[in-house]
Parts: structure tokens; C-alpha cells; sequence
């Protein structure tokens, strides 16, 4: 731990910090030098370790001009922080480039979560990971840096050096930090920025130190943290509810900085790639009031067969093209991520299967092929109006299309199960 910035200090206090550690039981310090201590390359001194003499020289010193003085030595910590270029240690790049959609209208998260091992022989691992709402994800293999020395306070604080915000959702948006120290060091969270704050580009943020000092550094924080940054999007609307930090140049970045002594010399940085750029975004969005089938028409489930839309359930497997473009890969078993249903005023009847007027559709012709709305179909298409208030339920899947077929059987039709589908 670094010695104290007044008062006494004696010269064992002086070699326990250069040393790094105290004498075992029955140990006693011997010669210890004042010049040794305040110059490199020279004796600081020797100690009894309970079996032999051990003669010692330490590196680090504040001071090495003469005359020596033990008072050069208030506040000194042998602590040091490695020195990558720029000071700074890359974390796992593809881990800042997350997004998370939910299309429920309830909340989405994205968001980076750093964890820090640090270890008694002064080698500490950094990994990342994305997460979303469930903290899923794995942590991707990170790298390592070393400490020398005992630092008696460490600290961490988020960093944004140019980010890129949107905000285009209700005042709930945010964009935050988290540090989770562990032990018995509370947690901390801050917000960057809110939906009230509005968009903003090149925006620097650099937040107030933390301590986490850790177990091994004497401190009562774990020896394991996370620290996180993420993107909150609520309130979905039909339109879409975003909220996101990105940069977009080589000097731009985000990054998790370490201090240690509260000496801005004793700094290093864990920060996205140096030259990949930063994407997390959040957004939520309500599916419209569009896009709906009636239950009675019918879907091909993995293991139920033959099945009314209105008994599937989210986590069921439907039949599906394996590729719209390429009809000669056959089918699929795509998921159902969404099952809701909507009240409306009336549906198509388009050649027995009964359909909403604006849900896309997937149609091909001699022109080529293309999500078409039942509304907007070709003339030639034969379909009916059926007037009445009618509870149809929309499917949502992944890849977002899938096969429906009418109470006969008679043929199949693909659509959308996407609010925005999209050609392969």
C-alpha cells in the first residue's frame, strides 16, 4: 500500500512498500539504506526471512538526486500500470458492437460488460462480453496486463472519447454505466445520457472515479468484477424506439480506465478496438395494428403437424422457405419469437386464405419477386372483402417470413413475419 503523505514514516516502512510486503514471523530487516532506497541499482537492504539473508534491490524511487531524504518518500507507491501504446489495452472489439431488438413494445438492453480478475502475482485478465434483458452471452477470451507493487487505492471510471448518441425514443431512453465491485463495495450506476437529452455527436464523457480496490490489493471489493455500459430503449412505438452510442473514426472509443493512488499518472485503459468502431443500440418497437392472419388458417409445426395459427405459441417450429430467392432449398423449421393478437374490422379472402389488407405477402411473377401488401396486389388476384370485427393473431419468426396454408390444404402462400421484411 503507498506509504502516507504525512507524519512519520520510518525507514522499514519504506522497504515493506519497495519489497511489496511484509516479513513472515521471526523475520527482521537488516542494513537497510536510504540511498539504496532513493537510487536504483543499489542495495536497498537485507532481510531474514526465517531460513536465510536475503540482500535486496527494488526498483522505483521518487527521487534519486541527492541528498536523500526520507520525506521524498510521502505518498509513494511502487505500484505501476504496464505501458501498451497510448496506454491503453484492447478489449475484445466485436463486443462493442451489439444490438437488441425487442418487438414486444416492452424494454431492450444492449449493452458491454468488462470483467476484471485480478490475481495475487500481479497478472490481471480482462474479457468482454454483449449482453441483452437476461445478461446472456459469453465472455470472449480477453488478454492480460500486469501490475507491480500494491496499489492502497484502485479506482475505475467509463470513458467515451467522440460518441455518437441517438435518442429518439421517451424520456425512459438511456444510455448507462454500471461498476460492480463486489464484496462489500457497493455497486454504482450513472446515466450518460437520457431520451430528454436528445441526440448528440462527437460527444466526449468521462465519468467520476469509483473505488473497487480489490481483496488481493487489501481493499474490500472482489477480486472478480464487471463493469458495464449499455442501451435502454422503452416505450415502443410502431415506428421505433432507439437508443444508441456509436462512433464512427480510428480516434474514437469507449473504454473502461483504471487509476491507481488517485494518480492520474498511474492510469491505463481498457477500451474498444483502435480501429474497429462502436455500435450498442437498443430498440423497441410495438408491432401495428397490420400483419395479421386469421387463427383459423393453418401452419405446419415440427411436431404438432397441421395446426390453427391461433393455438401456436412463441417457441413453436413452422414450416418455412429455406430461401425466398432460392426456392430449390426447400423448407425450414423457423421459430416463433412473437404470437399477439390484434382486433380489426375485417380481413381478405385471398383464394382461402383470409389475411389482414396490409400484411405483406411474398409474391412472384415474370418481373420478379417481392413483398407485396394484399392491398397492393396485381389485378388478377382473386380476393374478397370480408367485412366485421375479427380478432386475427400476427406470428413473428425468425428469419421473419414463413408458409401459411387455408382449411383445405389446397396450397400455400408465404408471409411475412417481420414488420419490416426484407429480400434475401
Amino acid at each position: 500500500m503507498a506509504l502516507p503523505s504525512s507524519g512519520q514514516i520510518s525507514l522499514s516502512d519504506i522497504a515493506e512498500e519497495k519489497k511489496g510486503s511484509g516479513l513472515p514471523a521471526g523475520g527482521y530487516w537488516q542494513n537497510i539504506s536510504l540511498r539504496g532506497l532513493s537510487v536504483d541499482s543499489v542495495t536497498d537492504f537485507s532481510y531474514y526471512n526465517g531460513d536465510s539473508i536475503i540482500t535486496a534491490d527494488y526498483p522505483g524511487t521518487p527521487n534519486s538526486a541527492a541528498p536523500h531524504q526520507v520525506s521524498e518518500f510521502y505518498g509513494f507507491s511502487l505500484f505501476s500500470f504496464p505501458t501498451p501504446i497510448g496506454g491503453f489495452a484492447y478489449a475484445n472489439s466485436s463486443d462493442y458492437d451489439v444490438e437488441y431488438l425487442n418487438g414486444s413494445g416492452n424494454t431492450a438492453i444492449a449493452g458491454t460488460q468488462i470483467q476484471l480478475t485480478f490475481n495475487s502475482n500481479g497478472s490481471h485478465v480482462h474479457k468482454t462480453k454483449d449482453y441483452t434483458t437476461a445478461s446472456s452471452g459469453t465472455y470472449n477470451t480477453g488478454g492480460s496486463f500486469s501490475t507491480s507493487g500494491t496499489p492502497s487505492i484502485l479506482e475505475a471510471r467509463w470513458v467515451i472519447v467522440d460518441g455518437d448518441f441517438t435518442m429518439d425514443g421517451g424520456t425512459a431512453d438511456k444510455i448507462s454505466v454500471g461498476y460492480v465491485p463486489g464484496g462489500s463495495i457497493s455497486s454504482v450506476y450513472r446515466d450518460v445520457r437520457t431520451g430528454s437529452n436528445g441526440d448528440a455527436t462527437d460527444l466526449d464523457f468521462t465519468d467520476t472515479y469509483v473505488t473497487i480496490t480489490p481483496t488481493v490489493f487489501g481493499g474490500s471489493g472482489s477480486n472478480t468484477q464487471t463493469f458495464s455500459i449499455q442501451a435502454t430503449a422503452q416505450s415502443g412505438t410502431s415506428s421505433g424506439d432507439q437508443a444508441k452510442v456509436a462512433t464512427n473514426a480510428s480516434g474514437d472509443y469507449v473504454g473502461l480506465q483504471l487509476r491507481a493512488n488517485q494518480d492520474n499518472s498511474k492510469v491505463i485503459t481498457l477500451r474498444s478496438g483502435l480501429t474497429t468502431n462502436v455500435e450498442i443500440s437498443a430498440i423497441s418497437y410495438d408491432p401495428p395494428d397490420f400483419s395479421c392472419i386469421m387463427p383459423d388458417m393453418l401452419v405446419w409445426e415440427k411436431t404438432k403437424g397441421s395446426t390453427r395459427i391461433g393455438d401456436i405459441a412463441v417457441g413453436d417450429f413452422i414450416s418455412a422457405p429455406a430461401s425466398l430467392t432460392d426456392r430449390s432449398q426447400g423448407s425450414q423449421w423457423v421459430e416463433v419469437t412473437e404470437a399477439r393478437t390484434h382486433t380489426r374490422s375485417g380481413y381478405w379472402d385471398v383464394d382461402g386464405i383470409h389475411i389482414t389488407n396490409d400484411h405483406p405477402v411474398w409474391l412472384t411473377d415474370e418481373g420478379g419477386s417481392a413483398w407485396v401488401k394484399v392491398e397492393d396486389m396485381r389485378p388478377g388476384i382473386s380476393r374478397t372483402y370480408v367485412e366485421g370485427s375479427v380478432d386475427p393473431v400476427y406470428l413473428g419468426t425468425n428469419p421473419g417470413y414463413y408458409y401459411v396454408y387455408p382449411i383445405d390444404k389446397s396450397h400455400k402462400m408465404i408471409v411475412s413475419g417481420d414488420y419490416a421484411p426484407t429480400t434475401e
